[in-house]
């Protein structure tokens, strides 16, 4: 039936959670003290993995039944209502890849200190959205009767791609205290890209809901639909990461900027654009209830106006994506003496993606000279807030497991947490 089919489709892509997903909302924790055990060793190869998701309404259980598509009860939609404001948001990244780096004094005659080639698959989603449009989609408009349900400047993105990365770190030694300094380049292959935003937009239901209104203001970009998986090269791009720290042999203070992700995918002209300001009217059948529409829409056809309109304004052509890139600027000292207790504190942000200024501090505690364990406590981002646990191991003969949560919450109050985030990394030296 024509409203399921076109426009319930076009709302629910507000909540694709589960259609992509780069973690840079998750801060990444690492072992430095078990990674100087093996400051000897030349070279070193990580595989690692890292998922994050953060809302300041959906809470993780509707999340995870969402993506797992299961049944989603009254109960579980409460929860989420309750917590909407004006401005709702979620952010979703999904980020797995391998890493090999080697120590050198010099590459084709330039002094660096190093390398590093790493291999990447990456996927982002993150959405703007009204309370209304949340009501809508999961309850139906039969809460609007008489009203219009606001679905303005609603921003919805969300894309995958690969990379392909060489970067160089070069260490500068001063007076009891270094620099470093690291760049790397990136190629990047576009495999899937959707972007969705809205205008002034809202949908009226009359009182006896035989008539419904839609006007609709909205520009959409998305790659080529024809090609999917991880084989669709749909576009091309660059992306470049920096980071500048500061180390201080004595205390073993370090301070470290990272930029990471500044750049942009290029998809081809296969590609859909689409611009649509118009209003759309959908008179003489029942609507009361857009979830269960009566049998009166069933004689209704994609040939209808809306559908009209539609591909009336579509095109074909080109158009590049500005990746989320992000900012991160951490600090660590040990609050003892024999440096059995790091503190990490900092500050993290994201562009063009929705994201709230996160700032996070942590401390953890070396158990012995290859274990290390501790808790850090986030606020902002995505999600509201989020306390983790972090996990050390150095298993001998060069090989190290960290494994970090952020939102250990989520599995304790699954109904009332707006947040999920675990990363794990194995890296062996040799």
């Amino acid at each position: 039936m024509f409203v399921k089919r076109a426009l319930l489709p076009t709302l629910f892509l507000l909540f694709a959670l589960g259609a992509v997903g780069q973690p840079n909302g998750l801060f990444a924790w690492e072992p430095v003290g078990l990674e100087n055990n093996y400051d000897t060793m030349k070279s070193s190869f990580s595989i690692n993995g890292r998922l994050n998701f953060g809302s300041n309404c959906l809470t993780a259980q509707f999340a995870n039944y969402f993506i797992g598509k299961m049944f989603i009860d009254s109960t579980m939609k409460q929860d989420v209502q309750s917590s909407l404001v004006g401005k709702n948001r979620y952010g979703y990244d999904l980020d797995e890849g391998i890493t090999y780096s080697h120590k050198i004094k010099s590459l084709l005659g330039l002094p660096v200190s190093g390398y590093y080639l790493a291999l990447r698959n990456r996927t982002h989603a993150d959405a703007f959205f009204t309370g209304d449009a949340f009501n809508l989609v999961f309850n139906g408009n039969s809460m609007f009767a008489g009203k219009t349900a606001t679905l303005d400047n609603i921003n919805v993105h969300s894309m995958q791609y690969q990379q392909l990365q060489f970067g160089l770190v070069k260490v500068y030694p001063a007076y009891k205290s270094s620099y470093t300094v690291g760049f790397g380049l990136s190629l990047l292959k576009g495999q899937d890209d959707l972007q969705i935003t809205t205008g002034k937009t809202g949908l009226f239901t009359q009182n006896t809901g035989d008539t419904i209104t839609l006007d609709l203001s909205m520009r959409m970009n998305q790659s080529d639909i024809a090609k999917t998986g991880y084989s669709a090269f749909n576009g091309w791009g660059l992306s470049t990461d920096i980071f500048v720290e500061y180390y201080d042999t004595t205390s073993e203070v370090r301070i470290r900027l990272d930029v990471k992700d500044l750049g942009f995918i290029m998809w081809n002209n296969h590609s859909i654009q689409n611009n649509i300001d118009t209003s759309f009217n959908f008179t003489g059948f029942n609507v009361a209830n857009l979830l269960y529409p009566s049998d009166s829409l069933s004689n209704l056809s994609l040939d209808s106006s809306f559908v009209k309109t539609y591909n009336a304004h579509q095109t074909k052509k080109t158009y590049n994506t500005i990746l989320p890139a992000s900012v991160n600027l951490s600090y660590r000292m040990f609050i003892s003496d024999n440096h059995q207790y790091p503190l990490d504190a900092g500050i993290n942000y994201r562009f063009a993606a929705n994201y709230n200024f996160m700032v996070y501090a942590g401390i953890s505690d070396f158990i012995n000279k290859k274990t290390i364990i501790g808790g850090t406590f986030t606020y902002g981002g995505y999600s509201k807030y989020g306390l983790g646990i972090n996990f050390g191991k150095d298993f001998g003969k060069g090989c190290i497991l960290a494994i970090q949560t952020q939102n250990i919450e989520s599995l304790l109050f699954p109904n009332g947490a707006t947040g999920e985030g675990a990363m794990i990394t194995f890296k062996k030296f040799f």
